[in-house]
């Protein structure tokens, strides 16, 4: 795709200079062009992916994870069904990106560790702390880096760790560590046949929707026993690893005729698309996703096309993925 064709796209017209700006003033200043909201974008994303430019991922790929977030977005078809790139360091952090950083300089190292995860300089005890620790041989860099994630998440922010390491070689944490991405997520179940089953959404008769923790969500508000849904996000989460290996993707909903929305499932904060479909009426069916071992922080995304006011209702039954091999 050249540059030229991506300007037929947004709704607006970026920056002429758009190209040498900044990595965060880029982000933002697409953002505007695709008239892309909070909701549609948040202030983690943005650093996700301005963190990504600055490790050399290429723009035009940035613009692409971009122009998928779009409330009502053109056509999927043109992107392949996976992509391998590699996870740039951010708050997302996959220890392996972060441990090899200036081997011979623990201070550019934690200087760097806490400007992607924390988005900020460590303060002088922090530092101290930890150059210490790190002197004395008591904690390693992997050990270091999920700290620093513990620590952004006591900030407020959204962080996980991963690593690309068998778990027999992967160091045991302090504790159960909740920023491990990981770690089971809390709708994951295993059905009769023993298969490992993630549910982000099902419906349980005479009670309501059971929905994933660990999803956000439009807000749940009923009308004559339907989800009454707003063009845009839906779902979006869990941002957590799973098991690598061939899963399936169960969807059951039911909806207007002529309503549509998009589920995707994407990697690596939407830079890796793994599985896309736009769906068009009532739904009953189940997609492969081959999730591989680079692929961390899988995020599944319902988004919600324009439609009428009568038809602006929704009804999952189950949206839920099993692994099969």
């Amino acid at each position: 795709m050249t540059i030229a064709e991506l300007h037929r796209h947004p709704l607006n017209t970026p920056p002429k200079d758009v190209f040498s700006l900044p990595a965060e003033s880029f982000i933002d200043a697409w953002a505007k062009a695709l008239d892309l909201t909070e909701s549609d974008l948040s202030s983690d994303d943005r650093l996700s992916l301005a963190n990504a430019i600055r490790g050399g991922t290429n723009r035009l790929r940035v613009i692409d994870a971009l122009k998928a977030r779009r409330p009502v977005p053109s056509p999927l078809d043109g992107l392949p069904g996976v992509q391998a790139l590699r996870r740039e360091p951010d708050q997302f952090a996959m220890v392996e990106n972060f441990v090899r950083f200036s081997p011979e300089d623990d201070a550019a190292f934690l200087r760097f560790a806490f400007s992607r995860i924390c988005g900020r300089d460590p303060t002088s005890a922090e530092r101290l702390e930890l150059e210490f620790d790190l002197r004395r041989g008591v904690l390693t860099r992997a050990a270091i880096v999920k700290r620093i994630v513990a620590i952004a998440r006591r900030d407020g922010q959204t962080a996980y760790w991963d690593t690309l390491l068998p778990d027999d070689e992967n160091e045991p944490s302090e504790s159960a560590d909740v920023s491990n991405a990981s770690i089971t997520p809390s709708g994951l179940l295993v059905n009769t046949a023993g298969q490992a089953v993630v549910v982000f959404v099902r419906e349980v008769e005479n009670v309501g929707w059971m929905i994933g923790p660990d999803l956000m969500r439009q807000s749940l508000q009923i009308h004559e026993g339907n989800w009454s849904v707003q063009p845009g996000w839906l779902l979006t989460g869990p941002k957590r690893s799973f098991a690598d290996g061939d899963w399936l993707l169960d969807i059951d909903l039911i909806q207007p005729p002529t309503a549509k929305l998009d589920v995707e499932i994407v990697a690596n904060s939407g830079l890796d698309f793994l599985q896309s479909i736009t769906l068009v009426g009532s739904f009953s069916g189940t997609l492969c996703v081959a999730i591989k071992r680079e692929h961390r922080f899988l995020e599944l995304r319902v988004r919600i096309h324009e439609r009428s006011p009568e038809d602006s209702w929704l009804r999952p039954r189950n949206i839920s993925m099993r692994l099969v091999s």
